[in-house]
């Protein structure tokens, strides 16, 4: 169901050494931030630990006009282990994580939030005393993540299995201080078994995934109803290489049968999708150079929220209104990387077609409802987009500590079924970087890297009907590590150098006050000792 893609997070590696960690402390002075975490790894006779904790505390943070975002404060902590055992073929892993957030809900008014006066919602100073507690609205948000990881290896076969079981609790406090306005629970798991055959030019996998999913409301006032869901997806994948020309395909069906018998609201709902998903890709490989092709198929069935969605989602200050009538998102795609590079000098292509049909999107519309602007879910029958992910890194022969690196990320999205574009598509954006390393100069110097980093993002003057032009700007950061040993490490930073006034495409609160800015100039140190 990841039409654009997925993001991957790998947990860090287990520890080579008998001990090694961490403790680290962050300050930023835009909003008083102070980020606080430790890490400890250790092994000992096949048996791995792994423990890491944070702890962050942020105020309101500062406008480029020197005035203070109310409510944009919040608090963090988390807490999470990695315990491993290894034996001969067989490893095991078990995972558990514990974070809790308390974030305040910043541009909550009373009347249409994209009429009030930004100075109705900024204050211009911060008082230490009470500005660091969380102030109504605000939301409590406890996550827990439990995974348990085995594999067994035997000749050419890789037996792995995966199981996964997430809880997410988010309570929302609005007029009333001892009564949540919201009190959802999520509870989703995740089994996958699989079976990997490999060989010096032959990788075939086979495996299935098992997704049970339940959102329950704890009190009767709801954004989105009760609903539980199964999801089942099996799928294998076949890669070959030869003589430097290589071939890859995987092919998944899944079946989702999604449920909501909700009597608070009065809904009784009962439907399943189902479809096949696809990729098939070639590449060849020719001394510094990569060429790959790829096309691919996917498909995305509605979520609960899509279909159910009916209230004020404080988060985003938007009154969301799904549709019951949703099917499923079918996608393919076609898409080109090159890659080249040598001692000085790399670069990486990749441009991209991908043509949808059926398309889910959240329209603004020109409604308001109990004072927020009324945002539709709905289906558009065509959307193209295209575009192009380029990645330069140069440093010269004759200076080889100079890194400049740029990225462009350039995205064109056509909605066929109107004249004008898709709501909440990000601008094309340009990045650079210049970074010197002070590799030969330590002994005269503790300065380890200074960098300068540049983000320009264009003009998104493609936008969906009542939704509004976003004007281009610029962002320049500034960045000095030093190493002052071998263990502690220091950087000091700037950002947004030039006190740039600037609010993205896709800022959740671009839709009040006429787009409340992000962070000015600001100050940052990091410190970390390492063990």
């Amino acid at each position: 169901e990841a039409i654009g893609g997925l993001l991957y997070f790998k947990d860090a590696p287990f520890a080579n050494d008998k001990l090694k960690g961490f403790i680290s402390t962050a300050f930023n002075n835009s909003s008083l931030l102070s980020n606080n975490k430790f890490g400890v790894k250790f092994n000992k006779k096949n048996l791995f630990f792994n423990l890491y904790g944070q702890y962050a505390i942020s105020s309101d943070y500062r406008l480029p006009d020197n005035t203070y975002l109310f409510n944009s404060r919040f608090k963090q902590n988390a807490i999470k282990f990695s315990l491993g055992y290894r034996y001969k073929n067989w490893q095991n892993i078990f995972r558990a994580q514990i974070h809790n957030e308390f974030p305040g809900i910043p541009g909550h008014v009373h009347g249409d939030p994209s009429k009030v006066d930004i100075n109705a919602i900024t204050s211009i100073e911060l008082d230490l005393a009470e500005d660091f507690s969380i102030k109504k609205p605000w939301q409590v948000v406890n996550n827990q993540l439990l995974i348990y990881e085995t594999n067994y290896m035997l000749n050419n076969f890789k037996f792995e299995f995966y199981a996964g079981h997430f809880i997410n609790n988010l309570k929302e406090y609005g007029e009333k201080l001892t009564k949540p306005a919201f009190d959802l629970s999520l509870s989703n798991t995740l089994l996958s078994p699989s079976l990997r055959y490999i060989s010096n030019k032959l990788t075939l996998q086979i495996g299935s995934q098992f997704v049970f999913q339940e959102n329950k409301n704890n009190i009767n006032d709801r954004l989105v109803p009760d609903a539980s869901s199964f999801n089942l997806g099996p799928y294998a994948l076949i890669e070959y290489e030869k003589n430097n020309f290589g071939v890859n395909s995987g092919m998944r069906y899944d079946y989702k049968r999604l449920s909501s018998d909700d009597q608070v609201l009065d809904l009784d709902y009962d439907n399943s999708f189902n479809s096949t998903s696809f990729s098939s890709g070639l590449y060849y490989r020719f001394i510094d150079h990569i060429l790959r092709m790829t096309f691919s198929g996917a498909y995305r069935s509605p979520h609960v929220s899509e279909l159910f969605s009916d209230g004020v989602h404080h988060g985003t200050s938007r009154y969301e209104i799904g549709d019951k009538k949703l099917g499923i998102e079918y996608a393919n795609q076609i898409d080109l990387k090159y890659q080249w590079s040598n001692d000085h000098l790399g670069i990486v292509i990749n441009p991209f077609i991908q043509n949808i049909s059926d398309f889910i999107s959240l329209d603004p519309t020109d409604s308001v409802i109990s004072g927020y602007k009324v945002y539709n879910y709905m289906q558009y029958d065509k959307v193209e987009i295209n575009g192009v992910e380029m990645n330069l890194h140069y440093h010269p022969h004759q200076l080889h500590n100079l890194h400049f690196e740029q990225s462009y990320s350039f995205l064109q999205a056509r909605n066929k079924n109107s004249k004008y574009g898709l709501a909440l598509v990000p601008a094309n954006s340009v990045k650079t970087k210049i970074l010197f390393k002070f590799n030969d100069y330590d002994r005269l110097l503790k300065l380890y890297d200074i960098s300068i980093y540049h983000i320009y993002k264009f003009k998104q003057d493609s936008y969906a009907e009542y939704e509004e032009l976003t004007d281009s700007y610029n962002v320049i950061n500034l960045q000095l590590g030093i190493k002052l040993n071998s263990q502690f490490h220091c950087s000091l930073g700037v950002n947004n150098v030039l006190n740039e006034t600037y609010t993205p495409h896709i800022s959740r609160v671009r839709g009040i006050a006429g787009g409340v800015p992000n962070p000015g100039k600001s100050f940052n140190i990091n410190l970390k000792y390492e063990f």
